[in-house]
Formats: C-alpha cells, structure tokens, sequence
C-alpha cells in the first residue's frame, strides 16, 4: 500500500489557498466600503484559483489511487494512458470559439437590451478578452484532459 503523503501538495495548498483567500477578502473589502464593481472580479479570481487548487487536489487523488491499484495486482500492470492533449485542446477550442462568437452577436443584437450603449461596452470587453483565451484555454484544457487519462484506472 502506499502511504498518502500530501506534502508535495504543501506549497501549493499554501501559495494558491492564500492567494485565493486574499483576492476573495480583498474583492468583499472593496465592495463593502467603495461599493466597487470590479471587487465581483476579484472574488471570481480567489474563486478560480480555488477550483484550481481543487483540480490539483483530485489528480493528486487519482494518482493515488491508480497506484494503490497497480501495486494491489499479482500481475504487470497495464501502463497509463498516454496523449489526448491534442483530443482536449480542441474541444475546448471550440468551446472558447462558441463563447467568441456568442459575444460577437451580443454586440450586435445590443440595441434589443435595455440598456444597448452599456451592453454593447460589455461585449466588445468580452470580445477583447476572449483573444488570448484562444490558446490558453485551449493548451489548459489539452494538459488537464491529459492528465485526467494518465490517471484513469485501467
């Protein structure tokens, strides 16, 4: 059996749980006392970086498990599955496409909202920031689909 030692986690869990905890009470400081709307992106942010410590946490379980696994068999066990970054990287591609898309006909279907001069500013920030997201995205979800199957149990 191995034994579950999370310390090569430690950092981590220090790093990004303290950078998640101080972007999440620095986005409610701000809304508390400046009423500030951007505060509502920093809470994303410590949030996002949270569910990221999450999937660390989950692989790290996984591997875990798999190798409990292999040492629990009599036999050679069979080996993990390699690749699937390009399978992942599309996928989410087209995901990040779709939403690049949605914003671009948001921009152009603005003058049907309520407020069309502010809605057409929100999806043409939207369409800015969706740019780069067109590789990162993507190249993210090409390694976490990898290692979701590197860990998957036979």
């Amino acid at each position: 059996m191995t034994t579950h030692s999370y310390a090569h986690v430690g950092c981590a869990t220090v790093l990004l749980g303290g950078a998640g905890l101080l972007l999440v009470a620095g986005g409610l400081e701000a809304l508390e006392q400046q009423g500030a709307p951007l505060g509502w992106l920093a809470i994303a942010g410590g949030l996002a970086i949270w569910a990221i410590l999450g999937l660390l946490y989950w692989i790290n379980a996984r591997a875990y498990r798999r190798q409990e696994e292999a040492q629990g068999q009599s036999y050679a066990p069979s080996a993990p599955q390699r690749g699937g970054f390009w399978k992942g990287f599309f996928v989410t591609w087209v995901i990040v496409a779709a939403a690049h898309l949605a914003s671009f006909l948001g921009m152009g279907f603005a003058d049907l909202l309520p407020h069309p001069e502010q809605a057409r500013a929100i999806f043409s920030l939207l369409v800015l920031a969706l740019a780069p997201a067109h590789v990162v995205v993507p190249a993210l979800g090409g390694v976490v689909y990898t290692l979701v199957r590197s860990t998957s149990s036979p």
